[in-house]
């Protein structure tokens, strides 16, 4: 009759009919409880469950169409099945009204009570089973929906830029990132067509044109482009199918390269650096010696001391790179194996002051120092900082011509210790101006003076700054000098 056990509840004052239902329904898969009367029954069902119940019309104490109504109210799902010695239309369509599934007039034979169980455990079971779906469905739906919040997470958590679009163009997903990488305002994009919304012509081209190509092929589409000065983005469109094959739209990847670009011109830089600045010194350094070697100076000892001279000279400029590509290097490791500690600036500069003295002193220039004395501590490295102002003092003494002036002066503002290193050299035009911490740069006028450098000491100026939480800036003028301001925090109570 079924494939599950059936819990079955006999609710009737009249022994004879609990007894008989007892004995007919006997099957290895029915468990039957018997109740004499309403209240009995409905204690037992608030105690147990029960797939149905079978419960006499006219019963002292509680009836039948009560029991029935609490029933339902418990568990509507329980089929219960009304068994009434007054069967009129009227009773059965009342129960029926109050939830019952079926009435069953006494007397009744053991065939027709078998037929009105079979029917009703076939109903319950359709009922559990309609349920189970529906509580699976439900389970379904919360797990995709949980699916989907997470997918929308991490899309949204990318750093890279994620685009994608439908069959038309339009866009049916952007996550942040890409409204970023853009320079797109905050407002929701989707449901617009790529073709103006984007800004650049090349990618709403690339993105558009994909959806053309996308049937013959489902290879990945790569572009580099530009998106403002200095910054690059590359993308990677492909078309997106269904389970049919069929294109549905386009997916695009935007990726921040402009630090890879930076790097690769860096590498481009130091290649040239390194056969201009390197390989010609060793070259005049390899001729004088052979000069020397093949005895083309012999017995003119003043020649002889000249190109000694000059090869000394070509080694040193070749040290000052080495040194500049090694600080570098440290400037690069930024808080690695690095000691930082409370400590002044007063000593730190006044030292790199006396260290440059006699280069000051050879060009007749004139050097100035303000304000150290009462300047607070800072937290920092003292070997990166002496490195900072050697290098910033050395430029000034280098860049600016005889009997001219160099300043170091020191001050504190807001919480801040600023040192001002000013000089009234040859100055840097405005259109280089933001180019002087970058890695490799000389500026015109340096290269017009011949005056030796690697390009490299104010770009580690910067990067100790930048490792100490502070901040560099210069103000120039050609041929009227120019001031680099140093600006670090004061830890409190300094």
């Amino acid at each position: 009759m079924q494939s599950r056990e059936a819990r079955i509840l006999v609710v009737d004052d009249e022994d004879i009919i609990r007894i008989g239902c007892q004995r007919i329904l006997q099957n290895p898969g029915f468990t039957i409880d018997l109740a004499e009367n309403g209240r009995v029954g409905w204690e037992k069902i608030q105690q147990k469950s029960y797939d149905m119940v079978l419960v006499d019309l006219m019963m002292p104490e509680m009836g039948g169409l009560e029991v029935l109504e609490k029933v339902q109210a418990h568990d509507e799902q329980i089929i219960t099945i009304i068994i009434t010695g007054f069967a009129t239309i009227e009773t059965a369509v009342d129960a029926m009204r109050k939830g019952a599934y079926d009435y069953l007039p006494k007397p009744f034979s053991p065939e027709e009570l078998r037929t009105k169980i079979r029917r009703g455990l076939e109903k319950r079971w359709l009922l559990l089973e309609a349920e189970e779906l529906r509580r699976e469905r439900d389970r379904n739906l919360l797990e995709l929906s949980n699916e989907k919040s997470r997918t929308m997470t991490l899309i949204n958590c990318m750093s890279e830029g994620l685009i994608a679009t439908n069959r038309t163009g339009q866009i049916v997903l952007m996550n942040p990132a890409a409204q970023k990488l853009l320079n797109l305002p905050p407002e929701n994009a989707v449901g617009s067509t790529v073709e103006g919304l984007l800004g650049n012509p090349d990618l709403e081209k690339l993105i558009a044109g994909e959806l053309e190509t996308a049937a013959r092929t489902a290879t990945v589409t790569s572009k580099e482009f530009a998106v403002a000065e200095e910054r690059f983005l590359q993308s990677n469109t492909a078309p997106l199918h269904d389970e049919k094959g069929e294109v549905w739209g386009t997916v695009t990847v935007l990726v921040d390269i402009s630090e890879d670009k930076k790097l690769d011109q860096l590498k481009s830089d130091f290649v040239s650096l390194v056969s201009h600045e390197l390989k010609s010194p060793v070259a005049a350094i390899a001729g004088y010696l052979n000069l020397i070697i093949d005895g083309l100076t012999a017995g003119n000892p003043q020649k002889e001391r000249e190109i000694i001279l000059r090869s000394r000279d070509k080694a040193d400029s070749l040290l000052m790179l080495i040194n500049d590509l090694l600080d570098m290097s440290r400037a690069e490791r930024r808080g690695a194996a690095k000691v930082k500690e409370l400590l002044s600036l007063a000593p730190i500069l006044e030292e790199t002051i006396q260290f440059y003295q006699n280069e000051a002193a050879a060009k007749s220039l004139s050097v100035r120092i303000e304000g150290l004395e009462n300047l607070p501590r800072v937290v920092g490295n003292r070997d990166d900082l002496a490195r900072l102002f050697a290098n910033l003092v050395s430029n000034a003494i280098k860049y600016t011509p005889e009997r001219g002036e160099v300043g170091v002066k020191g001050r504190k503002r807001d919480g801040h210790i600023e040192v001002a290193v000013s000089d009234t050299g040859i100055g840097i035009s405005k259109e280089e101006l933001h180019k002087v911490f970058g890695e490799f740069f000389r500026a015109r006028n340096a290269l017009a003076h011949k005056i030796s450098g690697t390009g490299l000491g104010l770009a580690i100026c910067r990067r100790i700054v930048d490792d100490h939480h502070g901040q560099i800036t210069v103000e120039s003028e050609i041929d009227k000098g120019s001031t680099f301001r140093v600006i670090l925090p004061v830890p409190s109570g300094q």
